[in-house]
């Protein structure tokens, strides 16, 4: 997977490259840090539980899900997914309504929840 994630006090960039960049439908993606709402490392059955249709990108169940998403119960919410086989991911909440929360697999998931949690 390659997936990059930096950070400073005004803004969260992920950046992807190889097959990420085709499968999530991006390159990069940027969330202003003060539109963080929230972000906690969750178990992937129950951040899939808001997952709605897939708009763009790929989805098999139980070994992918990557790019753009409806957000269930909330057509005018997107979700931005770039999770493979991990059973635990990062969850972003943000008061964005593109992407409403993005979904993100990697090794430093608790670490990072903790630093990007208003």
């Amino acid at each position: 997977m390659g997936v990059k994630i930096t950070y400073d006090q005004d803004k969260l960039r992920i950046s992807c490259s190889g097959i990420d960049r085709i499968y999530t439908f991006a390159s990069a993606m940027e969330v202003p840090r003060s539109a963080i709402r929230s972000a906690r490392v969750m178990d992937i059955a129950e951040a899939k539980e808001d997952l709605g249709w897939r708009v763009g990108g790929g989805y098999f169940p139980g070994r992918l899900a990557t790019g753009w998403f409806l957000s269930r119960g909330n057509t005018s919410g997107r979700q931005w997914w770039c999770t493979y086989r991990d059973r635990e991911v990062l969850v972003i909440d943000t008061t964005l309504k593109s992407p409403s929360r993005v979904v993100i697999q990697t090794p430093e998931r608790a670490a990072l929840a903790a630093e990007l949690n208003p």
